[in-house]
């Protein structure tokens, strides 16, 4: 037995029904805080409402866990840290940048609406926005500046000149609010999921990456190419990442 098995095996009497007996002791606590913070937001969960939910003591979730505060933010990490790995290996591919923005975008909203539990729902949390959880601020600021590379590479020439050509007193399309509106979109998966569980998820991802390259200035008969290599290159990756492609 490793010394991270004897770990989830120590200090963990058992004070109920333990709901995924799959999982590994701190993935369960994961797991069931995931589903409590959602269902019931943050601030209403403690930490013995977790530990219920496991089926231990709450003791044995401070072995693990000693701060509520630590499980959310492992939490909110794990939305943005499978995006940030496809995003430096799509850095790496040849291929052209509205394709690898496809896929990022693809891959990105896909994770948000599939995970177990929708832990984005909580990014606007105050207890998010204004609490201890910087680390994950700035993974999410990094993973914005990746788009707004990849974005700025991917803008189709004419939507370019607009935005680069002379002003005639008309309001003009900016690179930080077209950032802004494809980064929105990627996450509005987590409203659409709120309301639309059962959704299909790759009908759902397919029409966000599509909207996104219309709002670059692509059309119709681009875009169908460009989605149809985003998922070549997502299929690619995840044979090399190990990453699911969805």
């Amino acid at each position: 037995m490793t010394e991270a098995q004897k770990k989830g095996e120590r200090g963990r009497p058992r004070s109920g029904t333990n709901p995924r007996p799959d999982l590994s002791a701190p993935e369960q606590i994961l797991d069931a805080a995931a589903h409590l913070f959602v269902e019931r937001g943050y601030s209403a969960t403690s930490t013995r409402a977790i530990a219920d939910e496991v089926g231990i003591r709450q003791a044995s979730l401070y072995y693990h866990f000693p701060r509520k505060e630590q499980i959310l933010e492992l939490l909110l990490m794990r939305t943005v840290e499978p995006s940030m790995i496809v995003a430096d290996y799509l850095e790496t591919s040849g291929s052209p940048a509205a394709v690898r923005l496809t896929a990022l975008v693809t891959f990105d909203s896909r994770q948000l609406f599939t995970a177990p539990h929708n832990v984005g729902s909580l990014y606007l949390l105050p207890e998010v926005r204004n609490g201890p959880f910087e680390p994950f601020r700035i993974e999410r600021s990094s993973l914005r500046a990746l788009y707004a590379r990849l974005i700025s590479e991917s803008v189709d020439g004419r939507m370019d000149a607009e935005l680069a050509g002379p002003s005639d007193g008309a309001p003009r399309p900016s690179i930080d609010y077209l950032v802004d509106v494809v980064f929105g979109m990627v996450e509005s998966v987590i409203t659409i999921r709120a309301d639309r569980s059962e959704d299909d998820a790759t009908v759902l991802t397919t029409t966000i990456a599509e909207s996104c390259l219309r709002v670059l200035g692509h059309d119709g008969a681009e875009i169908r190419g460009v989605v149809a290599d985003a998922e070549t290159l997502l299929a690619e990756m995840s044979g090399t990442l190990g990453l699911s492609a969805g």
